[in-house]
């Protein structure tokens, strides 16, 4: 069994083996019954003392996991089956068309002055628990070590060739064949978000949204003047029947969509769904904005972006590491092909000359020698395991009139409420006791919407307990 453990790191080796099975377990590729590695073969084949299998498979057994039986080795424990969570999520199919208010400053500062509580238990942000700090400040180290004197000067706006072309390899990987010429180092995809939709939208034109979607990107369509057309997501993603009509009567000029681990759903797309969507948009001569800035936080395989398919320059890509690495780094890319990546690579220069070289080389050592792809798979396996945690106290504490999304990846779960419920009450309620609920209201265009809360699952598991329970 091929296991990469990185020496390295600050944790544990027998942490990393732990975490490696645990995701295989959680996510139903190992099932119950089957038998794991011998404790002498695993160490053999990972080049680890026996003990350090002993304590992982201790580990495992503890939180009920695996078990031992005497004489036969350790098994998955036919008690974890592999739970096949479902989903009651069906939101009304309403279309929203509105000329969109700007929420997004408000609510992000107040969430940051939230956040400076002592003791509060934070399920509003958008971003992953800060972990292996000091493996993060030693690979930052290395990276300003090794860096040359270009780290103090200004650099070429569409950033750093060697962090392109690392960013390009890695897309490969999930399907997306590009040059690295052909991406564009931004401060986090915010600005990657707003240089495309500035480029392609003028105040007074139409513009199609998931409803609900990020509220950051409402906030840039509302500040620029356009108008808004909220199409409903259904549990397969954005309805592509009343997107069709749409297109038809109304003619905008872009789609936004998150296609991967939807914000603020976790709903990702399938490929025929991405395949039809990419075709409407051809069809009716309308470019594409994919944000998946999530897309590298799945636990399971998902389908190539819909850019992978794109042979017309259609389709604008933007992902970013603020929501895996650390969100201070502000390092987020997009990929454009053809006639628009000069325009919108002007327009950043216009903006801010250049993204961070210092963020870029940290990021960039993260890329080289397997560090981000390493630290990835650690995540992944908290993640699950906190989405779980989380599942299953929403079905112990919470009504069974309110239904959620069961995300494949991602950090939130989407919570509908029943009609007439004041979300802003609860919020408040919440918040009394030191936890922090972003408010589903936000996610929807002049929060016209059903309904519903955004809670981020990657807290620690007694956080989880604590806040659903009360």
């Amino acid at each position: 069994m091929k296991i990469i453990l990185d020496r390295h790191s600050s944790q544990p080796l027998y942490l990393q083996i732990r975490d490696y099975f645990s995701r295989l377990i959680q996510s139903g590729k190992l099932v119950p019954g089957v038998k794991l590695p011998s404790i002498r073969s695993l160490a053999a084949s990972v080049a680890v003392n026996k003990l350090t299998v002993i304590e992982a498979y201790g580990v495992l057994e503890a939180d009920g996991l695996i078990q031992s039986r005497p004489g036969a080795g350790y098994f998955v424990n036919s008690a974890v089956a592999s739970q096949q969570w479902r989903s009651h999520f069906a939101p009304s199919q309403e279309v929203t068309i509105s000329e969109v208010e700007e929420t997004f400053c408000g609510q992000f500062t107040a969430a940051l002055q939230a956040q400076q509580q002592k003791e509060i238990i934070n399920f509003s942000s958008g971003f992953p628990l800060t972990q292996e700090l000091e493996n993060f400040q030693r690979i930052a180290k290395r990276a300003i070590a090794n860096a040359s004197d270009t780290l103090f000067r200004y650099d070429l706006p569409q950033g750093q060739l060697v962090l392109r072309q690392q960013i390009a390899q890695m897309l490969l990987h999930q399907g997306l064949e590009v040059s690295a010429e052909e991406i564009i180092i931004t401060n986090g995809s915010e600005q990657g978000l707003s240089l495309a939709i500035r480029y392609y939208l003028q105040s007074g034109d139409w513009a199609v949204v998931e409803t609900p979607t990020y509220h950051g990107t409402l906030a840039i369509l509302a500040n620029l003047g356009v108008k808004v057309i909220g199409i409903p997501m259904t549990t397969e993603g954005m309805n592509l029947d009343l997107l069709k009509q749409y297109l038809s009567s109304h003619r905008p000029k872009l789609i936004y969509t998150i296609s991967t681990l939807h914000n603020p759903t976790g709903i990702t797309t399938s490929q025929s769904h991405r395949q039809k969507l990419l075709a409407l948009a051809q069809e009716y001569e309308c470019q594409v904005l994919e944000d998946n800035a999530y897309e590298a936080l799945n636990f399971e395989p998902i389908s190539a972006p819909i850019k992978a398919i794109d042979r017309c320059d259609r389709v604008t890509y933007i992902s970013t590491f603020s929501k895996t690495l650390m969100p201070g780094l502000r390092v987020g890319y997009m990929v454009v092909t053809g006639k628009h990546y000069q325009p919108i690579l002007e327009q950043k220069i216009l903006q801010d000359l250049h993204s961070s070289t210092v963020s870029q080389a940290i990021v960039s050592e993260f890329l080289a020698g397997g560090h981000y792809r390493r630290y990835l798979n650690r995540l992944r396996t908290t993640h699950l395991q906190s989405r779980n945690v989380m599942l299953r106290a929403l079905e112990r504490y919470f009504p069974s009139q309110v239904s959620w999304t069961i995300p494949k990846g991602g950090l939130f779960l989407w919570v509908q409420l029943p009609e007439g419920v004041s979300v802003q009450a609860i919020c408040r309620e919440a918040l009394a006791r030191k936890i922090l609920v972003a408010s589903g209201s936000a996610f929807f265009p002049d929060r016209q919407g059903y309904p519903a809360v955004r809670l981020n699952f990657s807290n620690s598991l007694a956080d989880i307990e604590r806040g659903v329970s009360s």
